[in-house]
């Protein structure tokens, strides 16, 4: 969908309804925007996978993303579903409590 130097985003319909949103490479202020315009397309109504298996570095601005979207979801009646197999990002995401608002799996297969 969005690329930029090694970075890229991917918005797909689950059969079941909601979206997945893929990230492939680094997920920081630079990119964060493009992420922030892709999701105002989602319905945050239904269920949203976050696929993060492509994702190889979360600061702080991405954090901040994910939270607010998890929160808008939860206000929307949807849910949200993490997918981290980098260990760097799964360790952000614990470090931040994100797991504790959301499940995360360990593969795409998993979530789905």
């Amino acid at each position: 969908m969005a690329s930029e130097g090694g970075f890229d985003l991917r918005l797909e319909a689950l059969e079941a309804g909601g979206s997945i949103v893929g990230v492939e490479g680094e997920l920081d202020l630079a990119t964060v925007p493009a992420l922030e315009q892709l999701l105002p397309s989602v319905d945050l109504s239904q269920r949203l996978v976050l696929d993060l298996s492509g994702c190889t570095f979360l600061d702080s601005s991405a954090l901040r993303v994910l939270i607010s979207t998890i929160r808008r979801a939860g206000e929307q009646g949807g849910t949200v579903e993490l997918v981290a197999t980098e260990p760097g990002v799964a360790r952000v995401l614990q470090i931040a409590s994100v797991d504790t608002m959301v499940v995360v799996h360990r593969s795409l297969d998993a979530a789905l």
